[in-house]
């Protein structure tokens, strides 16, 4: 994870100011469309889409399924001619370049070529072979389980180190979604109504300003949707520490310095307690302050780094 917010950080210093602004609420927003995806399928969408056309002018996602793959979504290609691709099955050994995406759990560039991605590939996204094609694969408990194939179109660059960061999101995301839950906790993540705390008698919620406990009173939570919803927190910490790693990098190596790391990144650090305290906390206010914990880290485990001035754990 480290190096890939190094080199995004890299991609953010050589670009011009307006482009790094760009570059930053093209990922702000993309992160902010997957917290709403109900389903592995909503997620592998989202991923294609949101590949197109801020981060490669083409993109189609592959599932892998023991020795071949299968064309899932395409976007930018000119797909069906000849044949469809969504559906499509090419054994991997007719693609040594995917084989090696998916064995070696890394970022694969290639040419995409009938040696090297096959032919029917090629024919299938109806693409010229020539073109340079770059893989990547969405691993989850270290198992390939699909890989983005991306191509620049001439007009749009491929943004490496950003579809790195895509394809892990979509990997944790698609992990959580993928966990047997109830159809009620799957279908309106962002919007639970049943609360995931045993026995949330109104006497016993914790006062949240702003937020109405209340509302949340209704029935006890199975272990199983208590480890899902555990699990999205934990998700949704670590994603909103590794944004504040990647596009506020020089104001917290100042914080560090100056072992104020919150007055630095108040902002940024405030937004994120208030959304898990209004989509964790006020639904369940048994759970841990998995953000505090990951801020935390972010100060090299040392909480004194974060300040005098940081409120602290939010239970």
């Amino acid at each position: 994870m480290q190096g890939l917010e190094n080199r995004i950080a890299v991609e953010l210093e050589e670009a011009s100011a307006g482009a790094r602004r760009a570059l930053s609420e093209e990922l702000n927003q993309a992160m902010r469309r997957l917290r709403q995806c109900a389903s592995t399928e909503e997620v592998a969408s989202w991923l294609v889409d949101s590949s197109v056309p801020a981060f490669c002018g083409q993109a189609a996602l592959f599932e892998v399924m023991d020795a071949e793959v299968r064309g899932v979504r395409g976007r930018g290609f000119e797909i069906g001619a000849p044949q469809p691709f969504v559906g499509l099955a090419v054994p991997l050994r007719h693609a040594p370049a995917l084989a090696h995406a998916a064995r070696e759990g890394d970022t694969v560039v290639a040419i995409g070529s009938a040696g090297e991605v096959s032919s029917e590939i090629l024919a299938a996204l109806g693409q010229a072979p020539g073109s340079k094609v770059y893989l990547f694969p969405v691993a989850i408990q270290d198992k390939t389980v699909a890989i983005l194939y991306a191509v620049s179109d001439g007009r749009q660059a491929v943004g490496v180190a950003a579809l790195e960061l895509l394809t892990q999101a979509a990997a944790s995301a698609a992990q959580l979604l993928g966990t047997e839950t109830p159809a009620a906790v799957r279908s309106a993540p962002e919007d639970v109504t049943a609360p995931l705390a045993e026995d949330l008698l109104p006497e016993k919620l914790i006062a949240i300003e702003g937020i109405d406990m209340q509302a949340h009173a209704r029935r006890p939570a199975t272990n199983l949707e208590r480890e899902a919803f555990a699990a999205k927190a934990r998700w949704f910490a670590q994603v909103e520490v590794a944004r504040m790693r990647l596009f506020h990098r020089a104001a917290l190596e100042r914080g560090r310095v100056e072992r104020n790391i919150y007055s630095e990144l108040k902002e940024p650090i405030d937004a994120a307690r208030r959304t898990y305290s209004q989509d964790f906390l006020a639904v369940s206010p048994a759970i841990a302050d998995y953000l505090d914990k990951e801020l935390i880290g972010l100060a090299h485990d040392d909480a004194n780094l974060l300040g005098p001035e940081y409120p602290g754990s939010l239970v």
